[in-house]
């Protein structure tokens, strides 16, 4: 089994959290997902059983994170 956790500071990425979070299930592809937060971090652990689900996971938890970004930065409204 392999694991990453991501640490994020929870008052620059809240909102980007909760914007992804119906995305982010138990499961994502083979491997499992689990978000944690104390009082000032959001933690993102990735779960796989093998390199290549892991780098998938990781890969794509990140580009959603990266354009939920981009997208919430645009002041439009």
């Amino acid at each position: 089994m392999f694991r990453v956790k991501i640490t994020l500071k929870k008052s620059e990425y809240t909102k980007y959290l909760e914007a992804i979070r119906p995305e982010v299930t138990e499961t994502f592809g083979r491997s499992r997902v689990i978000l944690e937060e104390d009082a000032s971090n959001i933690y993102i652990i990735i779960d796989a059983p093998d390199a290549s689900s892991l780098r998938a996971s990781v890969s794509s938890i990140t580009r959603v994170l990266n354009v939920t970004k981009k997208i919430m930065e645009v002041d439009v409204w």
